[in-house]
Order: C-alpha cells, then structure tokens, then sequence
C-alpha cells in the first residue's frame, strides 16, 4: 500500500488488517466530544497542536526529535505500522499530522480522502467506545527527512534568486495584510514574491480533496507547473501542509518544501521584508 491518499471505503476494507493503526487528527477544545459520541473502531484522538507541533523560539514547529519520539510510544504508534489519518470534516490537521509523520520517516502512511461522514457512508465501522491503550516499545525515529522542510533562510534566497516559487495558503485577508488568521501576528502582510491560493480551495466542505487535474490547473493559473520547487506557507506551516500534500503528494511535483516556521516566524523576524495589498490581477 504505498498510495498517499487512500478512500474511506479501501479503510472499510482494510479495518482488521494487522499492523494498521488509524489516527484521528483533530482538536480537543473542537473535536473530542464528537471523537467520543462517534469514531472509527480503533482509532487513536490525536490534538494537532499537542502532537504534531511545538513551541519554541516560533510557535506550532515541527517537533524535536526527542519529543514526537515520546508523542508515538503515548499514542501507540511506530514507523513499522501502517497509518491511516481521517479527520471530521475540512480540516487541515490530517495533512499536517501526514506531514510531521514523512518528516520522520514513517514510510506507510495515508490520509484518508473525506472526513467522518464519508467514512461512515463507506461502511466503516464505528463505535463509542474508548481504544485500548497500545503499549510499545521506546520509539527510536530516524533523522528527520529535511528535503520537505524549508526554512526562512531558505525562503528569503528564494526572494533573492527568484528560481523557486513561494506559495501563501492563507485567506485572502491575511494575505493582503488586512488581518490575522488563527494567532495574532507580530505584523500583517506576506512574503514578496508569494503567489496566493488559499488551501481551503482545493478541498471540498466534506474533507475530501478537488480531483486531481482540477487541482493541477487551478495550479497552473497562478503559475505552479511542476517546472520549480515550490513553498508553501500560512500562519504556522499548518494549513500548508495541505498545499504541500496536494503538490507533492497527489501531483507528484518535486522540490516541495513546508515552511514550517511560516508567518509565525516571518513576521517576528522584523528584518525580513513583507508586503500588503492586493496585487491579484
């Protein structure tokens, strides 16, 4: 099983297979209760901000190595299982949960296409009732896969160079510097140079993504062909990691690089240059 995105009803097929382990990416304050009245048999509740980020020096990182060592042997999870991540409906927390797991190097893991309503549609059996703890062994991650990360240094030669594409995944206020998205930003604006498609575009309200040659074109008017490594950024390198599922995952473009430290990042840093405005045609 080596696909990236996989159908609610390959998870109802494939339920009782030994060695998967299905992950709930969500929010407590948002998705527990729901979790808890109604979800996939089986399946682990993970917090993206709990599990999947960390604080540092930037807010909502990817997490050190030591410390998503530790998250895995909670939530009962290694590189050897094979993982399937659902969400409830349009969430951006799967493809980042995805993301931090490839940036560890789990090798099988997928998204599932939809959120809770398609799976239940599927026939994948759900239950109220709480999933026993899995014990493992202490988990040992491999050095993380740094080709899917960029940072802002990586970014600003972009700026400089112009052979890459910088690619903003926010709402349009956020982008033209009109407002904040989910945290309140030390400035307001975006990158120079970014080009501009908001993530929640390319997925539709049930969670499930756009077909893939509608995705592609919807690429290609804003100039994204596959022909230059892109990065995609948002307030905390969340949100894109669905632009950056979409573009390296479902239509295989090469170069595809998180900016995990994002707008958190860029608009602390105040030597770093920003723009505001709308500059669409």
């Amino acid at each position: 099983m080596t696909e990236p995105l996989i159908s609610p009803a390959w998870l109802a097929q494939h339920i009782d297979d030994p060695g998967l382990r299905v992950v709930y990416a969500g929010r407590s304050a948002d998705d527990r209760p729901a979790f808890d009245a109604a979800h996939v048999r089986g399946a682990v509740f993970t917090d993206g901000y709990i599990d999947f980020t960390e604080d540092r020096e930037v807010r909502a990182l990817v997490p050190l190595r030591a410390t998503f060592e530790a998250t895995c042997a909670r939530l009962g999870i290694t590189p050897g299982d094979t993982i399937a991540i659902y969400t409830n409906e349009r969430s951006m927390w799967g493809a980042r949960a995805y993301w931090v797991l490839r940036y560890f190097r789990f090798p099988n893991v997928h998204l599932v296409d939809g959120g809770i309503e398609a799976s239940r549609a599927a026939g994948v059996p759900l239950t109220d009732q709480p999933t026993p703890p899995r014990t493992v062994e202490p988990v040992r991650l491999a050095e993380p896969d740094t080709s899917i990360l960029a940072t802002y240094q990586d970014v600003l030669a972009a700026i400089d160079a112009g052979a890459e594409i910088i690619l903003d995944c926010r709402s349009d206020e956020e982008f033209e510097g009109r407002g904040h998205g989910h945290a309140v930003a030390a400035r307001l604006g975006r990158i120079p140079q970014a080009r501009h498609l908001n993530w929640e575009e390319i997925v539709d309200p049930s969670g499930a993504f756009l077909p893939v040659e509608r995705i592609r074109t919807m690429y290609a008017a804003i100039g994204i062909d596959g022909t230059q490594p892109v990065y995609p950024y948002c307030g905390g390198g969340i949100r894109a990691a669905v632009e950056w599922f979409a573009l390296q995952e479902l239509l295989g473009y090469e170069g595809v690089k998180n900016y995990d430290g994002s707008w958190a990042e860029w608009a602390q840093r105040t030597e770093l240059p920003i723009e505001a405005g709308d500059l669409n045609p």
